[in-house]
């Protein structure tokens, strides 16, 4: 897509009707109250959709391996501090996931622990 395409089709909003930027009125309370409305919605379906991924033995496993190659389980010093500050963005990444497990059901958390340590341990 050249130059001209992309801004023909931000204008339209998008290839596929996609997102079209609109004024936000933040003293409009009618508005602020659509916001929130969606940012609630948004909410619930991230953390059923989080659910049903650490309901399944596959999802936990997924999970923990993210958690894994977000360098979770370790340090992340190095005497780089650029190569230090990537791999501490990428464990912070990590942390927030665990951190939401954990929010969500603290015993998933153990049950994908607990799963995932046995496995390593056979």
């Amino acid at each position: 897509m050249n130059d001209e395409q992309y801004r023909q089709s931000a204008q339209s909003g998008g290839a596929q009707g996609g997102l079209q930027l609109t004024e936000y009125n933040a003293g409009d309370a009618q508005q602020v109250a659509k916001a929130q409305g969606r940012a609630k919605t948004h909410e619930l379906r991230k953390r059923s959709g989080l659910r049903k991924l650490m309901s399944d033995p596959e999802g936990r496993m997924w999970m923990w391996d993210l958690l894994a190659e977000c360098g979770v389980f370790h340090s992340s010093f190095s005497s780089d501090a650029l190569t230090m500050a990537f791999a501490e963005g990428r464990r912070d990444v990590g942390l927030r996931r665990a951190a939401e497990i954990n929010r969500l059901d603290p015993n998933l958390y153990v049950k994908m622990a607990l799963e995932n340590t046995k496995k390593s341990n056979d």
